[in-house]
């Protein structure tokens, strides 16, 4: 069973998330920015009635409406949190829990990508966002998935880590006046502010970003325990260790399946496929103007691969993990039930690729050699921008 630290005190431990503000992070939501009364409510009555949102049995922890995760979507929804797909922040847009989408395999069959598989399952009721259909507790954990929300990873009332990350000094509210015990701090990186809406400044490209130094997968761990550890089985990819020189290089020198070689370390990162840079100095990078790939002491990490929030893929992949080639193939696309012109235009944060693109494990791996279209179509480039580029 998880291990809890009693709360001894009757305090008021619920409020609104900063899911999309600068690090470094502050106690955002205790004076200046937010109020109590922004998020709580003394007697539940304005102008002698009931206050907007209360329910007659009341709501946890006086909050004015109905959960944790209510109260934080009525303000960073439209920031880019649940913004109909188009919150592009490095996390993803809890809108893509909403939606399920089916379609008729090559070889006939029904497939599904459904709602529930493509991220954290942040129960909201207002926000039409259900316990995770599937799995009762967090893979590789004892965190219960009904009782999953934002105040699960970020601390409402405000700390000093990164996103206002719980860490090893203080677990998760849990329900029953406890607390999930949190074993390994938080990750240290630093972000762009602003919205994470399309254009607004904070959503994510190659070149603005979040730039993680360490600490990512061990936090992850936190509730994912049991997928980090290392048998020997290589079941699961390495997460928080070393990329290596033939790795790093494959990253640098990778632009796409058809130009393996044209790259270099100087502008090859892709926020695709992000890493930790454990030799940056947070003090003095801009995560605006980011552009550097990886050394060989660089880190693979859970979010190279996964958007800590919900994507439009299954298991919150950054990218569509069966797709064979990436621009015609990932779901949703044309077609597809459930699907919109709008989530098939979301779907890649505008990134877009050359027509044979495989998937983006290459960009470490480099096992598309020779799947590329014909000799000479493509020159090499530094960029993602073929000629005739095929968009998302």
């Amino acid at each position: 069973m998880p291990v809890f630290r009693s709360i001894q005190f009757a305090v008021i431990t619920i409020v609104i998330v900063t899911l999309g503000v600068a690090a470094p992070a502050f106690a955002f939501h205790s004076g200046g920015v937010a109020a109590c009364s922004g998020c709580h409510t003394m007697h539940a009555s304005q102008d002698g009635g009931p206050a907007p949102g209360w329910t007659p049995g009341g709501n946890p922890d006086l909050l004015k409406y109905g959960s944790a995760t209510d109260t934080c979507l009525r303000c960073h929804a439209a920031r880019g949190q649940m913004a109909g797909g188009s919150g592009y922040g490095p996390g993803g847009d809890f809108h893509w829990l909403t939606r399920t989408f089916t379609w008729t395999s090559p070889s006939g069959a029904a497939a599904v990508s459904a709602g529930s598989s493509h991220g954290h399952n942040v129960v909201s009721g207002a926000y039409g966002i259900e316990p995770d259909a599937l799995l009762d507790t967090a893979p590789g954990g004892l965190f219960l998935s009904n009782r999953l929300g934002c105040t699960s990873c970020h601390d409402p009332h405000g700390n000093a880590n990164f996103r206002m990350l719980y860490g090893s000094e203080l677990g998760p509210a849990y329900g029953d006046g406890q607390r999930f015990t949190f074993v390994a701090n938080a990750p240290l990186a630093v972000g762009t502010g602003g919205t994470t809406l399309a254009g607004g400044g904070g959503d994510e490209t190659n070149t603005r970003h979040t730039v993680y130094k360490s600490g990512m997968s061990a936090w992850c761990a936190n509730c994912h325990t049991t997928m980090h550890v290392n048998d020997g089985s290589w079941f699961t990819h390495p997460a928080g260790v070393a990329l290596t020189g033939s790795v790093a290089d494959n990253y640098n020198r990778y632009v796409s399946t058809a130009d393996l070689d044209g790259g270099n370390a100087a502008t090859s990162y892709s926020g695709l496929v992000p890493f930790e840079a454990v030799a940056i100095d947070l003090e003095t990078v801009d995560p605006a103007h980011m552009t550097t790939g990886p050394t060989s002491a660089d880190q693979v990490m859970c979010l190279s691969c996964h958007r800590a929030h919900a994507s439009p893929f299954a298991d919150a992949g950054r990218w569509d993990f069966r797709a064979t080639f990436l621009a015609t193939d990932s779901h949703p696309r044309a077609g597809d039930g459930g699907a919109s012109a709008q989530d098939i235009a979301n779907r890649y944060y505008g990134y877009r690729f050359v027509s044979g693109q495989r998937s983006l494990c290459n960009k470490c791996h480099a096992k598309d050699d020779g799947d590329g279209p014909e000799p000479g179509r493509y020159p090499s480039r530094r960029g993602p921008y073929p000629d005739n580029p095929v968009g998302p």
